[in-house]
């Protein structure tokens, strides 16, 4: 098993995330996790960000149409930081 750093970015997320967002929201998110290998890895880091998101979106977030998260990237790291976020997004408006 080896550790990864991974770097996803999500697009179309509704904006009832934020009172005050207008349209549809995207965001970066890093996830650090320990996986056999960069898919097992990138698998991992979308089912962290699912969970956090769900509260977030009063559901499940794979129901919502034109949502979606793809891999920014990916690298492996000697260790986990002790240090390293395991959770939060940057959010920002998606442009028209």
């Amino acid at each position: 098993m080896a550790f990864y750093s991974v770097i996803i970015e999500g697009a179309d997320f509704p904006a009832r995330v934020f009172e005050s967002a207008d349209g549809p929201l995207g965001f970066f998110t890093t996830r650090f996790v320990e996986a056999a290998d960069e898919k097992a890895a990138e698998l991992a880091a979308v089912e962290l960000i699912k969970q956090e998101l769900e509260p977030l979106l009063g559901g499940r977030c794979d129901e919502e149409a034109n949502a979606s998260m793809s891999l920014d990237q990916i690298r492996e790291v000697k260790e986990l930081p002790e240090t390293a976020p395991g959770f939060g997004f940057t959010w920002f408006a998606m442009g028209s």
